[in-house]
């Protein structure tokens, strides 16, 4: 039976149709946005963070479940007390971005890791405590990160400051004052 020549118009037209409804279905039509730098954005630490006391901090945290950055993936600058400053990546728990306490965590073991990879570098040690006498700072200790004046159990970091550059990255730096 052969089919007359309307109902193949049709035909060819409703399978054009469907053929273009799925090609373009799967196709990209437009280029998503390009990121734009955001303004800077503070977060205080009322009472500071103690980096060598995290659970106490994360205690003490007011709304730590509250998102601080909303952006998975940062850089944390940790440059106090480093004659070398570091930048370090770090990933969110959640997708959805850093909660303050994911924040504060994040700090805490970034300091104890620099502090530990600078004692493991450095060939002048750091002189403890108890032998320092009159002086009580840290010595320069001369590792990866170039430690100065300060010990981890000297820091108390008060806020941190986050802003989305223009090509994406979220950067996170510091404000670290020395414990009185």
């Amino acid at each position: 039976m052969i089919f007359p020549l309307p109902y193949l118009t049709v035909l060819a037209v409703l399978l054009g149709v469907g053929a273009l409804w799925w090609w373009l279905s799967r196709s990209k039509v437009t280029r998503p946005p390009e990121p734009v730098a955001m303004m800077v954005q503070r977060i205080a630490f009322p009472g500071g963070i103690r980096p060598l006391d995290p659970e106490r901090t994360l205690a003490a945290l007011d709304k730590p479940d509250d998102i601080a950055i909303p952006f998975p993936q940062a850089v944390l600058v940790i440059d106090f007390p480093l004659t070398t400053p570091a930048s370090v990546p770090i990933e969110s728990p959640l997708p959805l971005g850093f909660t303050r306490a994911a924040l504060v965590k994040a700090i805490c073991d970034e300091y104890a890791h620099i502090y530990d990879a600078e004692e493991g570098t450095a060939a002048t040690k750091t002189i403890p405590i108890e032998e320092r006498g009159a002086m009580r700072g840290r010595n320069r200790t001369d590792g990866a990160y170039g430690i100065w004046g300060h010990d981890l159990q000297d820091l108390l970091v008060t806020a941190a400051r986050w802003t989305r550059q223009s090509d994406g990255t979220v950067r996170i730096e510091l404000h670290v004052e020395e414990l009185k």
